[in-house]
């Protein structure tokens, strides 16, 4: 959807480049195109290919229609707000004394 976005500005924007070289055109003759057709109706149709390619292009993107895909995290670690949380133990020995920290962590979850 964005690409056809762009590539309808782009096309605009030459087609407003064609309208303005055929205002400064010497004589100021309006038919710049094969047979008398103008570089105005020309650039138009340019546009008008763009958008409806680009409807086109919308249209038969991928929906929903699809399995849906559940999201799974490693281990028994729980899924919250999208987000996998996990705890591991942290056990630091100073001197004589052992000191046991839970550690909470988060990552992505894998999708297959």
């Amino acid at each position: 959807m964005k690409k056809s976005i762009i590539a309808l500005f782009a096309a605009a924007t030459m087609a407003a480049g064609v309208s303005a070289q055929q205002q400064d055109s010497a004589g100021g003759t309006s038919a710049g195109g094969i047979g008398g057709v103008s570089t105005g109706v020309i650039a138009t149709g340019v546009v008008a290919v763009g958008v409806v390619a680009g409807i086109i292009n919308n249209n038969n993107a991928d929906s929903s229609g699809g399995d849906p895909v559940e999201p799974t995290c490693e281990g028994d670690d729980q899924i919250v707000d999208d987000v996998c949380v996990g705890t591991t133990m942290t056990v630091t020995v100073s001197g004589s004394q052992t000191i046991t920290v839970p550690v909470t962590f988060t990552y992505a979850p894998t999708v297959q």
